[in-house]
């Protein structure tokens, strides 16, 4: 496959809102890597460079141009570098840490370049790897004339937006096969610079779109949940000329939001790692997705079969149930992997999700099959409206559960309905905005319920809410019968926990200094928090009623993980 190089010499490629690296430049850098990893004997090695998108994408090209296959393990660890250990014992990176079996390349050569250009990489070869939320990683392999044959289609899709020059920023990494296409191959071979910097949230997101005359934003499901959450936080710019997402389905509700937002509709990419992109929808156009044209489908058993030129296989049987409504147009029902059952009853979890997501007290909901002694049930975990929230308050938890159980009884056997059930201002979800089943189940099987939240808002190095501890919970018994209060450690509890909701640390080894109680928290009570990042390992704390201080403290970590 030939394409031909976009770029002048002295035209900017990457950029980050004060440094500038032209075409010229990445081809040259590309090339010296080309050279130093030339002398590897591996046919294929990892490449895991997290913190520096421009390093990474020479090493990507120049690995390629090297004629190497290249193995993108999404998360890379001394605990399960095993996992890719039948594609290749050699990984680049500039990680610190030491991977057992593996030989460590780092990044950084002084050979003189050589020569190459986009036709010399498209006979190579990379493995993806699946989430693997619930297990061990699924291997894909894709050649790159594949990803260059999708990337080039979505460029003449999309040539209007390119033909005037934004610049492309993004919250995903490159490290899937979606953040390869969108975030790597679609600027460079689009012709657009690309910003260096991966946004994080909403401030990052206007100080990129304030230094830009104009941007095209790539981006998640999660992202865009995240940003409307707060939306009335932010005022951002009217520069935006498209926003590209996929991942996971985006919820109507956030899509007419961030129309609402940006004066833009996202445009959801719809697909998986083994079949590359299939269908897209703007929801400002409605909920039925258009086919692209290259991909040709048929129905098995009610779920899409794939052929493309995109497909690692074709054809390819997805797990995704649809209803046709034209050869180029479908609706999507769910996925008929979560059709489970319940007592001899079949259950679609997809169907219970849309009808409480129509609830006016529910924002979305996501269930899910869980095992509660000795019988299988279903959980929920469930986000709610502003009406929601204020309805819970006013009735308190287990009435608003009843309430919304028989709701759901006007749509599903008793059997289906949950019988377990947690109320959550964000249900998880990873860097792709997929459920998290693992964290879902955490949230299932603990007992202390997250409070009720309002009034939230989240900077770099803050965070602060309205809580309401419901009387019903289940840290209030017994603390005490004839006055109940909340307890310290739930106090304690919650800072660690939030912690981990809105700075993604999960505290391992820690110390609490400064901690001082000043006055009682009861239940049903507004309570404010205050959650301050002084800096990477201290983060301080208030609890506070109106003027009345309840209990400040300082966490010192020494030890944790990103989440």
């Amino acid at each position: 496959m030939q394409i031909n190089n976009p770029f002048a010499n002295t035209d900017t490629l990457f950029c980050n809102g004060t440094k500038t690296i032209s075409y010229g430049q990445f081809v040259t850098d590309v090339g010296r890597f080309a050279n130093y990893f030339g002398e590897i004997s591996n046919d294929t090695v990892a490449l895991y460079i997290q913190n520096n998108f421009y390093l990474f994408c020479v090493c990507f090209f120049g690995l390629l141009c090297a004629h190497k296959n290249v193995a993108l393990p999404g998360l890379l660890t001394p605990q399960n570098a095993h996992i890719y250990g039948n594609l290749t014992n050699v990984v680049v990176t500039d990680s610190l840490d030491e991977y057992p079996g593996f030989t460590k390349v780092l990044p950084n050569t002084t050979c003189e370049p050589i020569k190459w250009n986009m036709s010399d990489i498209s006979a190579g070869t990379v493995y993806f790897f699946t989430s693997g939320s619930t297990g061990t990683p699924k291997q894909i392999k894709k050649t790159m004339a594949m990803l260059l044959c999708e990337v080039q289609y979505h460029t003449h899709m999309h040539a209007n937006q390119i033909a005037m020059l934004p610049v492309v920023v993004a919250s995903i990494m490159p490290h899937h096969m979606y953040g390869i296409l969108w975030r790597v191959l679609f600027p460079i071979v689009g012709g657009m610079p690309v910003d260096m910097d991966m946004i994080f949230t909403p401030e990052e997101l206007i100080v990129k779109q304030e230094s830009y005359k104009q941007i095209l934003f790539i981006t998640t499901p999660s992202f865009l949940d995240e940003i409307t959450k707060y939306g009335g936080q932010y005022e951002f710019p009217n520069n935006c000329l498209g926003i590209f997402t996929s991942g996971s389905l985006l919820h109507a509700k956030t899509s007419a939001s961030v129309h609402a937002m940006f004066g833009v509709s996202p445009f959801e990419v719809f697909g998986s790692t083994e079949t590359g992109g299939v269908a897209y929808r703007q929801q400002g156009n409605g909920e039925i997705w258009t086919l692209f044209d290259d991909v040709n489908v048929s129905i098995e058993n009610g779920c899409l079969s794939i052929s493309s030129p995109y497909c690692f296989q074709s054809p390819y049987l997805m797990s995704d149930a649809v209803e046709m409504i034209d050869d180029a147009h479908f609706k999507l029902l769910g996925r008929a992997d979560r059709v489970v059952k319940i007592a001899e009853e079949r259950i679609s979890l997809a169907d219970m999700e849309t009808h409480l997501g129509n609830n006016e007290f529910i924002s979305r909901a996501y269930c899910t099959k869980m095992r509660k002694g000795v019988r299988d049930i279903i959980g929920t975990v469930i986000e709610l409206t502003d009406k929601g929230v204020q309805r819970i308050i006013t009735v308190g938890r287990r009435v608003f559960i009843n309430e919304i159980k028989n709701y759901l009884s006007g749509f599903v056997p008793n059997v289906a309905l949950p019988r377990c059930v947690r109320i959550v201002h964000k249900i998880p979800t990873n860097a792709q905005g997929k459920f998290v089943q693992s964290d879902i189940l955490a949230i299932l099987n603990s007992s202390v319920v997250e409070p009720i939240m309002q009034n939230v808002i989240k900077t770099d190095s803050q965070m602060a809410a309205d809580l309401t501890f419901l009387g019903d919970s289940a840290y209030f018994n017994g603390h005490f019968p004839e006055f109940p209060i909340l307890p310290g450690v739930i106090q304690m509890h919650f800072v660690f926990y939030f912690i981990r909701l809105f700075f993604h640390i999960n505290v391992s080894a820690f110390d609490v200094v400064k901690l001082k109680y000043s006055s009682v928290i009861l239940p049903d009570t507004l309570t404010h928090l205050e959650l301050t990042r002084i800096n990477e390992n201290e983060y301080g704390f208030c609890y506070s009623q109106k003027e009345k201080i309840c209990s400040t403290g300082k966490i010192v970590i020494h030890g944790g993980r990103d989440v």
